[in-house]
């Protein structure tokens, strides 16, 4: 019976939020037995192998044969985080003392698109008004107070695997504020996701009708074609609303929960995408430790849109391309959020 109940709350945990799970893992403690580990968690329990296109076997005979007893603990990381990176997933990780790995390349501040919220703020009547936790920036144009705005930082207020969180809900007092406008540039750029019970807590004030948006099979055994059935995500009306045209502002830092709340958002006749396109990265990331306590990430999760297409490692490209340049923002000027605003003129 109380196997049982953790493999309910597992399963519970990955069909309905996106929070991380600890499990532990084998107890051989040296370099050998450690690569063997995590290559067959992989091996097991990784999702995307074939939505990547990727031979975890070939990966195999390249990298095993760098492993030696002899190496030391960093070299032993370096060459795991080396394996791990042909992935190109930003919910793969892997965590020592002395080092930290994360896939996808998404935080590499040197191919970041460039987005400042200092310079959203010029744009705005008084610099907006920003809610107490930072998770909120919002208000109206200066150039044109009909146009309201709303920024969302995450979907989570710090690392946390709660289930939801009462921050979000200060979404319908803002909706209340900007009730007057006659349109709203939503901005979710630089989003860092978070918990998908608060993406559809906040994406359901945006929402004129119930929709399905996205479709969930888990990989739920050893082998590579073993997944659940499909799951399915539905965003319903919630809450104090704004219907009202709306353009949704995205980037290629917009990553994981901030994904699930464009594809939600997307499903709405009156909301347009604009911007760049999002990170690619959508998978519940389930947490493991290896024996010599280093802790690692990885995907276990094919998501897709309502039309069967995976966007994962691609991300969600926009109805509308706009791209700022880092001489533009240093200027003070945010093409992005401009043409989003212009869009209703």
């Amino acid at each position: 019976m109380k196997n049982i109940k953790i493999l309910t709350l597992i399963v519970a945990c990955a069909l309905l939020s996106a929070c991380q799970i600890f499990l532990p893992s084998d107890p051989d403690n040296n370099p050998r037995a450690i690569f063997e580990s995590i290559w067959n968690e992989f091996n097991k329990t990784y999702a995307l192998f074939d939505i990547k296109d990727i031979d975890w076997d070939e990966v195999y005979k390249d990298f095993s044969p760098r492993i030696s007893d002899t190496m030391s603990e960093r070299e032993l990381f370096d060459v795991i985080a080396e394996m791990l990176e042909i992935l190109d997933d930003s919910h793969v990780s892997l965590s020592s003392p002395f080092a930290h790995f994360t896939g996808g390349g998404w935080l590499d501040t040197v191919n970041m698109e460039p987005f400042n919220l200092e310079v959203v703020k010029t744009y705005l009547n008084s610099g907006g008004t920003a809610t107490e936790d930072e998770m909120f920036l919002y208000g109206t144009f200066s150039s044109n107070p009909r146009v309201g705005y709303i920024y969302i930082a995450g979907f989570a207020l710090g690392l946390t695997s709660v289930a939801s969180q009462d921050w979000a809900m200060a979404i319908d007092g803002i909706v209340r504020s900007l009730s007057d406008t006659d349109s709203l540039v939503l901005d979710v750029r630089g989003n860092r996701g978070g918990l998908i019970a608060n993406v559809n807590i906040i994406a359901s004030r945006f929402v004129s009708a119930q929709r399905n948006y996205a479709m969930i099979r888990t990989k739920n055994g050893p082998g590579r074609n073993d997944f659940s059935a499909p799951a399915t995500e539905t965003i319903r009306p919630a809450g104090s609303r704004y219907t009202n045209p709306i353009v949704l502002l995205t980037n290629r830092q917009t990553i994981s929960g901030g994904e699930w709340f464009t594809l939600a958002l997307r499903s709405q006749d009156h909301v347009t995408h604009v911007g760049g396109r999002t990170a690619g990265a959508f998978s519940l990331g389930l947490r493991r430790s290896l024996i010599n306590s280093w802790l690692y990430t990885l995907s276990v999760q094919i998501v897709t849109d309502m039309n069967g297409i995976c966007h994962e490692g691609i991300g969600i490209f926009p109805e509308y391309a706009v791209t700022n340049t880092h001489e533009e923002i240093t200027l003070g000027r945010d093409a992005q959020l401009e043409f989003a605003k212009g869009y209703f003129q």
